[in-house]
C-alpha cells in the first residue's frame, strides 16, 4: 500500500512545503510564551559546554545536559552585506557574538548597516532571516542592539 502511494505522489508531483523555522536543534521557543533561548549541550564527563553535539571536544564523551544559555552577548566581529545570497533582503549584518559562557555563534544581526560596533552589547531575538522556497519568512534566531 505505501508503495502506490509514493508511485502516486511521483506521479503528482507533490511539493512537500519548505522550512519555516531554521536550527531548532539550537534555538528554544517556548510554547508558554516564556522568552527564547539558545540551547548550550553540557558534557556530563568533563562538563565541556558546546553547541549540539554527538562527541565532546574535550573528553569524548557522549552524554550531555541541554543548558539554557544567556540571552544576551557581545559583538565579537561584524559584516555589513550590501549583496546577498538569494531570499536574503540587502543590506543585512553578520555577526559573530561571544556568549559568557565562552561560547561564540555566528548570526544575522536585526538593525541597520553601519550601526553596529565591536564589543557592542546585543540580545538575543528571534526573527526572520530570509525567505525559503515558498516565499514564506524562514524565522530563527538573530542579535539585536539592548
Amino acid at each position: 500500500m505505501a508503495n502506490q502511494e509514493e508511485v502516486q505522489k511521483k506521479k503528482e508531483k507533490i511539493k512537500e512545503p519548505d522550512i519555516t523555522f531554521f536550527h531548532p536543534d539550537i534555538l528554544e521557543v517556548p510554547e508558554d510564551g516564556s522568552l527564547p533561548f539558545l540551547k548550550g549541550f553540557k558534557c556530563k564527563k568533563c562538563g565541556g559546554l558546546d553547541f549540539k553535539t554527538d562527541i565532546c571536544m574535550d573528553c569524548w564523551g557522549e552524554e550531555f545536559e541541554m543548558i539554557p544559555l544567556s540571552r544576551t552577548g557581545k559583538v565579537y566581529s561584524f559584516s555589513d552585506i550590501y549583496i546577498g545570497q538569494q531570499g536574503l533582503k540587502t543590506p543585512y549584518v553578520f555577526a559573530y557574538v561571544d556568549l559568557p559562557e565562552g561560547l561564540r555563534i555566528f548570526a544575522q544581526l536585526d538593525g541597520e548597516v553601519e550601526s553596529f560596533k565591536c564589543d557592542e552589547e546585543v540580545k538575543l531575538t528571534v526573527g526572520p532571516i530570509r525567505m525559503n522556497n515558498d516565499n514564506l519568512p524562514i524565522m530563527s534566531y538573530k542579535f539585536k542592539k539592548i
